[in-house]
């Protein structure tokens, strides 16, 4: 008897048995080890018997995905203000500082959120670190574009409700071709 492989599966089984998303429940290394040796002691080629439980697996990993985008919603980032004075005049020096402010801010939603994500604190830490590492910066600017959309439809960069870039505010943080470019980010998701 092989257990499911699908991680949602797996998920949506532990939800049913009244599991939560932040408790986990730990095992003894004596008990992976049994569980390790009987999977090896049993036969590679499955009997009759097993091999419609295998088909199964591939059909029910369908049905499993609606409970992981639940799991997704269910751990989604709140809103995040980047602290911008707009009573401030508009100038480069305070658009960056509001800039690097709501990316530090925003930095610390993304490691919550990955820790939340199912499986990610299986993960070796160093694989969790270079994961968040490669990923922040396309995860922030996607969540931009995906406001930006939502907030304003794609005619400004709503990079947080206290800051958002009107065509002024790009040419005056200097970043004028890069705010384009995120600006028609946030575009295509009108196209889908």
């Amino acid at each position: 008897f092989r257990r499911k492989n699908c991680p949602s599966c797996r998920l949506r089984k532990c939800y049913e048995a009244g599991m939560t998303l932040g408790a986990r429940k730990l095992k003894k290394l004596g008990n992976l080890k049994a569980q390790d040796d009987m999977e090896g002691a049993s036969s590679s080629s499955p009997t009759e018997e097993q091999a419609p439980k295998l088909v199964m697996t591939r059909i029910d990993g369908y049905e499993c995905q609606p409970i992981f985008l639940n799991v997704l919603e269910a751990i989604e980032p709140g809103v995040v203000c980047a602290g911008h004075d707009n009573s401030q005049p508009d100038s480069f020096s305070n658009l960056l500082s509001s800039l690097n402010e709501l990316g530090e801010r925003q930095l610390v939603y993304v490691v919550k959120w990955a820790k939340a994500l199912p499986g990610f604190r299986n993960l070796h830490v160093d694989d969790q670190m270079s994961i968040i590492q490669y990923s922040w910066m396309g995860l922030m600017v996607f969540a931009m574009g995906w406001r930006s959309f939502t907030n304003v439809n794609s005619r400004m960069l709503y990079f947080a409700p206290d800051l958002v870039f009107n065509e002024y505010r790009m040419h005056k943080s200097r970043m004028y071709s890069q705010c384009i470019r995120m600006r028609h980010l946030s575009q295509e998701f009108g196209w889908l």
